[in-house]
C-alpha cells in the first residue's frame, strides 16, 4: 500500500509540474495518455503516445566586451555588407572598435614619444616599364596596336588584263574550224596585277596614328613631350618597351616606414599628428548629470574652454534653496559660483524684548538696464551647383538627315563673404567652374564650354549705398581646347591663356539686388605660358611676347530681377577700355541667364554668353565661306563677336 501511495504522488507531481511549466512554455504543450489503470496489487500506466511539442525558443544574445569587439571587427571586414557612398555608420563603428582596443590617452602618449627626427630618408629610383604591341604597315611605318580593329587595315586591289592581237593582217578563212583556231591564236595569256595599300581613312576614323621610323627617330613620337619616358624596340620589332624612371624616398629599417612620399614627410607627419591630437582633445566632450534630492537632473557638457554657465538650485531636505552657477573652465575642471546678493539667515528663537524693530523706506528709483548686444556673424558662405543634360537620337533611316548627340553642362558656384558692420568693411570672394561637353557618333566627345573664374573684392563703406572698392578678377580654363575639326591642333589649355584684372574705384548699390562697380584705375594682364604649343597671337598677344599689359578703366554691372514666382533673371556685364591703345574700343563680357524653378531640385535655364574683345582676331570669310586674302596672300583677320547659348533642364543643389 505504501508503494501505491508513492507512485500516485509521483504521477500527480509530474502532472502538476506539467501544468506549472505550461505557463512558461511560449507556444504549445501536447500531452496524450490513452490508458491509465490502477488495481489493488499493481499500478500500471500505459501510454501509447506521450508528445511534448515546444516551438524553438531563441537563445538570448550575450556579449562580452572582447566578443563584441571581435564581432564588430568581422562585420567591418565584409566590404559587401556596407552600402557604397554612405560610410557614416561604418566610420562610427570603426572608431568605437579602435577606442576599445586602445584608449585615446595611450595613443596620444605613444605618438608624442615617437622620435620623428630619427627617420632617415634616402633617395632611390624605380623603373616602370610598359610594353605596347606594334603592327608594321611597311618597312618604316607602323601603328601601335593597343585597340582591337574590326577589320584588316590592308586593302588588296586585283586587276586582270587581257591582250588582243591585231587581226588586220590575218587572211580571211573559209572554214569555221579554221576561224575558231584563228580566234584562239589572237587572244594572249592573262596578266594579274595585285596592289596592296593601307586604308588610312579607316585608321583615322579609329583614331589610330601612323608612325614613321626616320633618322631622327619616330615621327610622330610615341611618348608625350617632357614626360620623362624613354622607349626601345624589342629584338623582333614586334613590340615597343616604354620605360619611366620614378624617384622614390626610402626610410631606414629602424623606422616604421618603407617608402615615404617626400623628404619632408616626417616633419609634416609630426605637425599633422600634433594638430589632430590638440583638436581631438579640444573637441571631445562628455555629458554630466547633476541630480538633486527630488531626482531632477541638470545637464552639463564637459569640454575644453567653454565659458557658458549653468544655473543650479541647491536644495536641502526642507526644500530650502540657494542658487549657484556651474561652469566648465577646462576639460577636467568644474567651477561653482554662488549667486550674487544672496544672504543666508537662520531663524532663531529669541525673547520678544530682544527683537529690534527697524523701519526702512523702500527705494523708488529705477535701476539702469543695459541693452543686450547682438552677437555679430562675420562670415557667411554659399555654394550652389547645377547639372544640365540633353540627348538626341536619330535612327539610321531618318530621311531628313541629322546626327545623334549627347550634351552636358556642369556649373559650380561658391561664395564666401566677411561682413563687419562695426568696422564698415566687407570682403567678398567668389569662384565659378563652368564646363560643358557634346558627343556625336562621328566626332566623339568634344568640349564646348570651359570657364574658370575667381573674383575677390574688398569694400569700405563711405556713405549710404556708396563704397570704396578694390577687386581682383582672374579667368582661365581647365581642359585643353582644340581647333575643331582638327583634334591635334591645341589652341588653349589651363593658364594658356590666363587673364587677371586689378581695379580700384567705387561701388554703388541703388537697390538690394543691383550693384554698379566703377574702377577708373584698372590693370589687365593676359598671358600665355606655353608659347611652344599655344599660338599667343590667337589671344591678342604679340608674336614675340608672352604677356599683354593694359592700363584702363573697368565697369561691372550685376543685377538680379524676380519677374514671376520662382522665375528670375540674372545679368552680369563687364566692360573694359584700354587708355593707352584705342580707348574707344570697349571689350564686352556679358552673361544673361533666365531660370524657372519647376521643383525642389529641377529648374529650366536659358543661358546666353556674349564676348567681344578688340584684341582677339578671327579670319574674315566672304559670302561663300572662304577666307578673304590680302594683297600679300595672307588671310584677313579682325575682331568678331563671340556667342554661346544653352537651354536645358538643370538639376540644381544649393547649400
Amino acid at each position: 500500500m505504501r508503494n501505491y501511495l508513492i507512485l500516485l504522488v509521483i504521477i500527480f507531481g509530474f502532472s502538476f509540474s506539467l501544468v506549472g511549466q505550461a505557463q512558461s512554455i511560449p507556444d504549445s504543450v501536447n500531452l496524450s495518455v490513452d490508458t491509465v489503470s490502477v488495481s489493488r496489487d499493481s499500478l500500471v500506466v500505459t501510454a501509447d503516445s506521450l508528445a511534448l511539442a515546444v516551438d524553438t525558443i531563441p537563445e538570448p544574445i550575450v556579449f562580452s566586451p572582447e566578443s563584441a569587439s571581435e564581432y564588430l571587427s568581422n562585420l567591418l571586414a565584409k566590404s559587401n555588407l556596407w552600402r557604397e557612398g554612405d560610410d557614416t555608420m561604418r566610420l562610427s563603428v570603426e572608431r568605437l572598435v579602435h577606442h576599445f582596443v586602445e584608449p585615446f590617452d595611450s595613443v596620444s602618449n605613444r605618438l608624442k614619444r615617437f622620435q620623428y627626427d630619427s627617420v632617415k630618408v634616402s633617395r632611390g629610383r624605380v623603373y616602370k616599364s610598359d610594353t605596347l604591341p606594334l603592327r608594321w604597315l611597311g618597312p618604316t611605318s607602323f601603328i601601335v596596336d593597343t585597340i582591337g580593329l574590326d577589320k584588316d587595315p590592308f586593302v588588296k586591289e586585283i586587276t586582270i588584263v587581257k591582250r588582243i592581237k591585231d587581226t588586220s593582217s590575218y587572211p580571211q578563212a573559209d572554214s569555221v574550224a579554221f576561224m575558231l583556231s584563228d580566234i584562239q591564236s589572237m587572244l594572249q595569256p592573262y596578266d594579274t596585277i595585285v596592289r596592296t595599300y593601307v586604308d588610312t581613312s579607316y585608321l583615322e576614323a579609329k583614331r589610330v596614328r601612323i608612325h614613321q621610323l626616320t633618322d631622327r627617330g619616330v615621327v610622330p613620337s610615341i611618348i608625350q613631350p617632357r614626360s620623362g619616358k624613354t622607349y626601345r624596340f624589342s629584338p623582333d620589332s614586334s613590340t615597343v618597351i616604354l620605360t619611366e624612371i620614378i624617384p622614390v624616398y626610402k626610410a631606414n629599417e629602424e623606422s616604421p616606414f618603407n617608402i615615404v612620399p617626400s623628404l619632408g614627410m616626417p616633419d609634416s607627419l609630426r605637425y599633422a599628428v600634433e594638430k589632430l591630437l590638440a583638436y581631438t582633445y579640444q573637441r571631445d566632450s562628455f555629458l554630466l548629470h547633476i541630480n538633486d534630492l527630488a531626482g531632477r537632473k541638470t545637464s552639463l557638457w564637459l569640454s575644453t574652454g567653454k565659458d557658458d554657465l549653468v544655473r543650479y538650485w541647491v536644495r536641502n531636505s526642507k526644500n530650502d534653496s540657494i542658487t549657484i552657477w556651474i561652469g566648465n573652465p577646462s576639460k577636467s575642471n568644474i567651477s561653482l559660483i554662488l549667486e550674487e546678493d544672496v544672504n543666508v539667515e537662520r531663524l532663531e528663537r529669541k525673547m520678544i524684548d530682544d527683537i529690534p524693530f527697524t523701519t526702512t523706506r523702500a527705494k523708488r528709483t529705477l535701476a539702469a538696464l543695459n541693452p543686450l548686444k547682438e552677437i555679430p556673424i562675420y562670415w557667411n558662405s554659399d555654394f550652389s551647383s547645377s547639372f544640365s543634360l540633353s540627348q538626341n537620337f536619330l535612327s539610321p533611316y531618318w530621311a531628313r538627315g541629322g546626327e545623334s548627340s549627347l550634351n552636358s553642362m556642369l556649373d559650380i558656384n561658391g561664395k564666401t563673404e566677411y561682413n563687419n558692420k562695426e568696422a564698415k568693411t566687407r570682403w567678398t570672394s567668389t569662384g565659378r567652374l563652368r564646363y560643358g561637353t557634346t558627343w556625336t557618333e562621328e566626332h566623339g566627345f568634344r568640349t564646348n564650354t570651359d570657364i574658370v573664374e575667381i573674383n575677390s573684392q574688398y569694400n569700405k563703406v563711405m556713405r549710404e549705398r556708396l563704397d570704396f572698392s578694390s577687386s581682383i578678377y582672374g579667368k582661365t580654363q581647365v581642359a585643353k581646347g582644340f581647333n575643331y575639326p582638327n583634334n591635334e591642333d591645341i589652341v588653349s589649355k589651363f593658364l594658356n591663356p590666363g587673364t587677371f584684372t586689378i581695379g580700384v574705384g567705387f561701388e554703388y548699390k541703388p537697390e538690394k539686388n543691383t550693384t554698379v562697380n566703377i574702377s577708373p584705375l584698372s590693370y589687365r594682364n593676359t598671358f600665355v605660358l606655353d608659347t611652344v604649343t599655344i599660338n599667343q597671337v590667337n589671344h591678342g598677344i604679340d608674336p614675340d611676347k608672352r604677356v599683354r599689359h593694359e592700363m584702363g578703366g573697368q565697369l561691372v554691372f550685376r543685377n538680379k530681377l524676380n519677374i514671376l514666382k520662382d522665375m528670375s533673371i540674372n545679368n552680369a556685364v563687364r566692360l573694359f577700355t584700354n587708355y593707352l591703345d584705342k580707348p574707344k574700343n570697349v571689350d564686352v563680357d556679358w552673361e544673361f541667364s533666365l531660370e524657372k524653378q519647376i521643383s525642389m531640385y529641377f529648374k529650366i535655364r536659358l543661358n546666353l554668353h556674349f564676348i567681344y574683345d578688340d584684341d582677339i582676331h578671327f579670319t574674315i570669310l566672304d559670302k561663300a565661306g572662304e577666307p578673304i586674302l590680302l594683297p600679300d596672300g595672307s588671310e584677313k583677320k579682325g575682331p568678331r563677336a563671340q556667342f554661346n547659348q544653352l537651354l536645358g533642364l538643370t538639376l540644381s543643389l544649393k547649400i
